[in-house]
């Protein structure tokens, strides 16, 4: 059964990502991935090279200066015309995103297609981890204060204080049978802004988010699953569905009953 969307959801950002068996040889493939993402109306593909260091360093000869490997991992990224949705695709993983968030059977779907154009092209053998991650943006109304929408054990000293809050941060980890759920609220000044891992984003956040400015808070809920299976779509799905249950509960404990009316 389709759930229910929001009408004035907070959300504004989602993603979610497969990792599989990796593919050494992706660039061989790209040309065949990249048809089948065009054909499914993602026809903005870029390719990227991301630099990413190793510190696990080995003790330096004598006389010589540590060195820090630096590995290069290609990147492609598939998006619709207007930037609102897209997936990214390296040698061992795949992830869908979106600004334009509707529920998510029709998110989750996006992701499954995406899967399905690449391994029609590849082939995969098996995943390891399925992940899943809401940011939602908090903004209270005129006369309204953010103790009006969170619950106040995640609330910290922000609304304490007159002045400028540059940050105040509240992280929680939980585990409920196999779907870890790591929960932030982070409480600013300013505009909607993306966490620094999720930068460089290239996807348009909607209008109705970029013109807020002012006290804010940005719920980030983050949920995975991690195990080694034979790569199946369906089990994929049962993965997808277990972690939104686990999401959906930790925002609803996240917020108060009038946050849930409000955006209802």
């Amino acid at each position: 059964m389709a759930r229910k969307k929001m009408i004035h959801a907070p959300v504004y950002f989602a993603i979610v990502q497969a990792r599989f068996n990796p593919i050494l040889a992706l660039d061989s493939y790209a040309p065949q991935i990249q048809e089948r993402f065009r054909k499914h109306g993602f026809p903005d593909a870029q390719k990227g090279v991301l630099a990413t260091l190793n510190f696990n360093l080995a003790a330096p000869t004598e006389g010589s200066a540590p060195q820090v490997p630096v590995a290069q991992t290609t990147r492609y990224t598939f998006c619709n015309m207007d930037r609102t949705a897209g997936f990214i695709l390296d040698q061992g993983a795949l992830s869908y995103q979106t600004t334009e968030y509707d529920v998510f059977e029709t998110f989750s779907a996006g992701l499954r297609q995406g899967l399905q154009s690449v391994h029609d092209a590849v082939d995969l053998s098996y995943t390891d981890r399925i992940g899943f991650r809401y940011l939602d943006a908090v903004f209270p109304k005129a006369n309204e204060t953010l103790g009006d929408y969170l619950n106040p054990s995640v609330l910290g000293l922000a609304e304490k204080f007159q002045g400028t809050v540059a940050h105040s941060f509240s992280e929680t980890s939980l585990r409920s049978a196999d779907v870890n759920v790591v929960a932030r609220v982070i409480i600013q000044d300013g505009e909607v802004g993306f966490p620094p891992d999720l930068l460089p984003n290239i996807l348009r956040v909607a209008e109705r988010f970029r013109v807020l400015r002012g006290r804010h808070a940005i719920l980030d809920t983050d949920g995975s699953f991690e195990g080694r299976e034979a790569f199946r779509l369906d089990r994929i799905s049962d993965h997808l569905n277990a972690i939104h249950d686990e999401l959906a509960k930790t925002f609803r404990a996240t917020v108060t009953p009038n946050a849930l009316k409000v955006w209802e």
